[in-house]
This record gives structure tokens, C-alpha cells and sequence, in this order.
């Protein structure tokens, strides 16, 4: 992968920044491992603190002329090695090298167009979410603000330095991305920027040591809206997309998304992206059509891991009371008909969670809540694929809807003795417009 994206939620995370003030000698320059372990988080990033407007630099790229003792004289929080002291994030910023890379979703014209380096930038999301974004292969400036502005809703993104300057270390299994680093802890370094998960129990003991990545396709977009009935196919596919990928996100899984707006999503485009992330696993979030009823996940003809993963989204899907039409393949010309699940490189499936032109099945999803539930029901089945726990404390069974007519409710009893016919398919049938009449009647039937 040449182009990362690693995505905080403050409210999950601790984040801060931390730095030795230059040419102090109680604070020198240091590796991230050892920033990591001096400053108590579990991920570090190279922050490159340093103000453009210097001179010269010192060999870890400290840029002389502004140090950070002068910054703190005029204000700045510049967060001195792990005092409560932060530094904001602001287009305003001096210190950093940073200058603006995208404010608002626009990205600044006047980014760098031929220099290519790794690179290291730094931001928040409109959602409020803190981004850290850097390059293991050779970029420009604008290649990259692009393509973070075309994968992510972006308020606000800085450049920082590039080069050795590009860096992360991982304390759980002790990975270090560092395209040119120094030594086997990485080059040592002045600032940094730290993470630190704020509740150390939503983390699975049993977590895999290498962290899992997903790939979540959302489908339609822009001038294709998808299939539209009592709901629109493209608003609750990305609803739902946006909640599994929290769900896995708060779980410590990567998740790229094929879009997070209502834009252009072409198919060839999903899987051209999800090929690029290479991810563990892949979904491509779709709703239904054509009158049927329920929720189906189609995954490869070949099975495998494939077939795992469809099997256990269908489990926790019925779990929130929607019912199920089956794990499907369907055979095409080049083997599996759909590209999603042919094209991909890793085991991948296409979920079909209701159909928006019944009427009933579209109201299993008729709100953004019902909506976000699907895409946590999705994403406890990758996690069951992933092998990663979760909290099942808040889990609540689905209540069956119980009319207060004494008639109807007596209606309903003779089905179920008569026909034994589950509980949700007479849901279904009250749904309808003359559902009471309909079950009524359908008793009546039933004692003759």
C-alpha cells in the first residue's frame, strides 16, 4: 500500500502531541519506540516539528531559526514530552512545516505538483475524526491531498515534512512504517504525535497481533441512485456502510471506504480501490428490488473464507429481526456473475439487506437508526470472520410487535396453531395497509 489513512475517533482515542525543544540537552531527539514508551501511547507518529520560516537544519531536520522554546514564548501549546499541554489543529498553525493541503474539502491549488517523496500529513474530518496520513512510495504533495480529498470527507488537512520524516511505530506487535528510516527503531526524532485508545477493555484480548483491514464498497452514488421504492437505495446503503465501518473502526480494524458521500461509485472503480487497500476482507453494501423479501449476501462460487463471511453477517442480520433469503452464488460467463465478488483479490461478499419496493421489508429499514443496525450487524459478522470479540452486552433481541386488539391478537394465535407460522412472517403481513383484516380473515379461513 503506498497511500495510508489511519483514522482516530476522539472520543475513542487520547491524542496528543509531544516534543523535545530543540537542542535541549535533558530532552533529546528520540526514536518513536522510545517516544512510545516515555510518553505511555500505543501508536506514535513523526510529527516534524519545526517552523518554515527558518534556516539550516540540524540532522533530524529540526529547521533552526524558530525553536520551540520561542513558539512557547508567543503562546504556542507546543505539549512539552507528556505535560497536559496540547497543540491545536488550525489553518493558523506556523509550527510543523505545515501548510494547507485542504480546508473545507477544497484542496489548496498551490501544493507542490513535481517534488516526489514519501509523505507525512495530518488533519480532521468533517465528523470530527483526527487523520493521519503518510506514503511509503514517492508522491507529490497534490497527488496526495487529492486522493485523501477523493476517499474522505475532509475539513481540514496539513502538510508536514516529508522524506525521513515520515514515520509510525505500533507498540502491540511492535511494527514500524518508516520508508526511510534509521536503524531498526526508526530515525530519531524532535516531536511526535501520539495515540492512545481510552478504554483499554473495548480492546479484544484475543486481538490478532497484525492489525485487520476491510474494505467496504457503498453502492450507487451520485446520478445512479439505485433502486427506489418506500426508501432510496444509495441513502441507505450509505447509512449503513458508514456504521459498520465506526463499528470496525472502534474495534481497531482498518476500513477504506468506496465512498463516504453521495458521489459517482462505479463497480470497476470499487474493486479497482479494494485491489489497491489489498484488505483481509471486503463487503459491497447494496439494498434490494423487484417486490421479494428479506435480506440475501451473495459471495463466490469457489466458498471459502468467502462463504464464512456471508454465513456470519447472515446470522447477525437475522439477530436484528430481519429475515433471511440465504447465502447465494450466481454463475456468470466468467465464472461468478458478479464483479464484486470475481474481481476482488480478497475474499469478499455483496449483502442485499431488504428490498425498498415491499412495502414491510423496506420498513426494516426505513429509519437511519434501522439503517446504522444493519451496518453493525454487518460488521460483527466481519468480526466473527476477523476472529476478533466484541461487547454483546448491549445486544437486545428483536421484540415482536404485539397488537392490543384482543381480536387480533386471538386471530393471530389460530395461525400459529393452525399453520405454525413464525412470529415475523405475521409481523409482515400486519405491516400491510389492511394487515389486521388480512390476518383476520386468514384465521377465519383457517377454523372452517
Amino acid at each position: 500500500m503506498s497511500i495510508r489513512c489511519d483514522i482516530y475517533d476522539r472520543k475513542l482515542y487520547d491524542i496528543w502531541f509531544a516534543a523535545a525543544p530543540y537542542a535541549a540537552k535533558s530532552k533529546p531527539a528520540k526514536t518513536l519506540r522510545q517516544w512510545a514508551a516515555d510518553e505511555g501511547a500505543d501508536i506514535v507518529y513523526n510529527l516534524a516539528l519545526f517552523n518554515m520560516t527558518g534556516s539550516g537544519s540540524d540532522r533530524y531536520g529540526v529547521i533552526k531559526g524558530r525553536t520551540l522554546q520561542y513558539l512557547k514564548a508567543k503562546g504556542k501549546e507546543c505539549g512539552y514530552g507528556g505535560t497536559a499541554e496540547r497543540l491545536s489543529l488550525g489553518s493558523e498553525n506556523v509550527v510543523s512545516g505545515w501548510k494547507l493541503a485542504i480546508k473545507d474539502g477544497k484542496v489548496n491549488g498551490s501544493l507542490g505538483k513535481s517534488d516526489r517523496r514519501s509523505r507525512n500529513m495530518c488533519g480532521l474530518l468533517t465528523d470530527g475524526r483526527y487523520i493521519h496520513v503518510q506514503t511509503s512510495a514517492s508522491h507529490t504533495e497534490l497527488e496526495v491531498a487529492q486522493y485523501v480529498r477523493d476517499h474522505y470527507d475532509v475539513k481540514l488537512l496539513l502538510v508536514q515534512d516529508a522524506g525521513g520524516s515520515t514515520g509510525m511505530y505500533r507498540v502491540s506487535d511492535g511494527y514500524l512504517f518508516a520508508p526511510e528510516k534509521e536503524g531498526t527503531n526508526g530515525r530519531p526524532v524532535c516531536s511526535v504525535v501520539c495515540i492512545k485508545r481510552k478504554n483499554k477493555t473495548a480492546v479484544p484480548k484475543e486481538e490478532n497481533k497484525m492489525s485487520k483491514k476491510v474494505f467496504i464498497g457503498v453502492g450507487h452514488g451520485g446520478s445512479d441512485s439505485g433502486a427506489v421504492g418506500y426508501i432510496v437505495e444509495k441513502e441507505a446503503n450509505l447509512a449503513m456502510a458508514l456504521a459498520c465501518r465506526d463499528y470496525l473502526t472502534a474495534h481497531g480494524v482498518e476500513v477504506r471506504m468506496s465512498r463516504t458521500k453521495d458521489e459517482e461509485d462505479p463497480i470497476n472503480e470499487e474493486v479497482r480501490e479494494c485491489n489497491a487497500y489489498n484488505p483481509d476482507l471486503a463487503i459491497d453494501v447494496h439494498n434490494n428490488s423487484g417486490g421479494g423479501d428479506g435480506f440475501e449476501v451473495y459471495h463466490t462460487l469457489n466458498g471459502g473464507t468467502g462463504k464464512v463471511l456471508a454465513q456470519n453477517i447472515e446470522k447477525q442480520v437475522i439477530k436484528i429481526g430481519q429475515n433471511s433469503r440465504g447465502c447465494k452464488t450466481r454463475q456468470g460467463q466468467r465464472g461468478d456473475y458478479y464483479a464484486f465478488v470475481r474481481d476482488t483479490k480478497c475474499p469478499a461478499v455483496i449483502c442485499e439487506g431488504v428490498f425498498v419496493d415491499t412495502k414491510a421489508d423496506a420498513a426494516q429499514a426505513g429509519t437511519k437508526e434501522k439503517q446504522q443496525e444493519f451496518g453493525i450487524a454487518y460488521a460483527k459478522g466481519i468480526l466473527d470472520t476477523l476472529g476478533i470479540k466484541y461487547d454483546t452486552s448491549t445486544d437486545k433481541p428483536a421484540e415482536p410487535t404485539k397488537p392490543q386488539d384482543p381480536e387480533v391478537q386471538a386471530a393471530i394465535e389460530k395461525i400459529q396453531t393452525k399453520a405454525g407460522l413464525e412470529e415475523k412472517t405475521i409481523e409482515y403481513l400486519l405491516a400491510y395497509k389492511y394487515g389486521e383484516q388480512l390476518v383476520k380473515k386468514l384465521a377465519e379461513a383457517m377454523q372452517q
